[in-house]
């Protein structure tokens, strides 16, 4: 079982294609496809492989820790099934992306870091992808002025020094399945070992919110439910008179609307982001989950994402 991750264009869904050759739906530009968590299983090399592709980052409908949220919890549900572990993870970047040292990017790897536990990292392939926007002749430069094989001070400096290797994606199943065999084979050297996730999910009764991910998704929530609280008392102190709502002055009327537009943006954001949070702090890895679980089985994305909805509503 092996998780892809990465920002929205980044090319996970269209890597899990190409991997198991099979026709997905992929997404262009910003435009997602991939909403919630799903596998998509092939052989390799006479096993079965789980790729589980997930929504990307910087996604225009959900934020990111929403985003890792449902990724921690579909972990969760899975880890513990019977012979069933994660074996590693993917983390896709497209190398025309300059943002990769900015503050969400961080964000996203300190969660990722939390799911996983630093005996994991060695079963992290940053990939980097979009080669082909690159003429071919500047490849190593461009890969040396954007930072991506820093192993000091980088934001992914922590993944590196435990192991993680950084490569190129070259768009082919070649690439994409020489990625995964070298996750299989990293597994297989740390034989039974677990993500962080799944040991502290044991030792705390299945209380997502006391794992490591569980406590920053929630400092995070809490974090951005408090700045849109900020906004809102910005917004509100900036109200234009009660009279300006049907004044025959068009100018004030349509500033009145353009006011009470955002002022339920920012309720509809805080409403959302508090129940998130609520959910976040009801969700609970049941007993029964934790000590057998359930075994994925050899089918299509669809049916595990049609589980995810069914049992959490997703």
């Amino acid at each position: 079982m092996v998780v892809i991750v990465g920002m929205t264009g980044a090319g996970k869904t269209t890597f899990a294609s190409i991997a198991s050759r099979q026709d997905l739906n992929i997404g262009h530009g910003n435009d997602p496809c991939t909403q919630d968590p799903h596998a998509v299983f092939f052989k390799l090399d006479g096993r079965t492989v789980a790729l589980i592709d997930t929504p990307g980052f910087d996604d225009t409908t959900r934020s990111d820790v929403e985003i890792l949220a449902d990724l921690g919890k579909w972990l969760a549900s899975q880890g513990f099934a019977k012979n069933q572990r994660l074996d590693g993870l993917i983390l896709l970047h497209p190398i025309t992306e300059e943002r990769i040292n900015g503050g969400m990017e961080k964000k996203r790897t300190r969660l990722i870091q939390d799911i996983l536990g630093k005996d994991a990292f060695k079963r992290v392939v940053i990939a980097t992808t979009m080669w082909g926007c690159i003429d071919e002749r500047f490849h190593d430069a461009w890969e040396t002025d954007m930072g991506f094989r820093r192993k000091e001070g980088g934001v992914w400096s922590d993944f590196c020094k435990g192991g993680a290797i950084i490569t190129r994606h070259h768009n082919t199943t070649e690439s994409a399945r020489a990625i995964i065999r070298t996750i299989i084979r990293k597994s297989d050297e740390a034989q039974d070992a677990e993500t962080l996730l799944q040991r502290e999910l044991a030792s705390k009764s299945g209380l997502f919110t006391e794992t490591s991910v569980g406590k920053e998704l929630r400092r995070q929530l809490d974090e951005e439910i408090e700045l849109i609280m900020d906004q809102l008392l910005e917004h509100r102190s900036c109200r234009p008179p009660n009279n300006w709502r049907r004044s025959w002055d068009i100018e004030q009327r349509r500033k009145w609307k353009e006011w009470d537009e955002e002022r339920q943006n920012l309720t509809r954001e805080l409403e959302l982001r508090q129940g998130q949070l609520r959910k976040l702090n009801s969700f609970v890895v049941s007993a029964t989950q934790r000590s057998s679980g359930f075994c994925l089985p050899y089918t299509s994305h669809a049916s595990v994402t049609n589980f995810i909805h069914t049992s959490f509503g997703w």
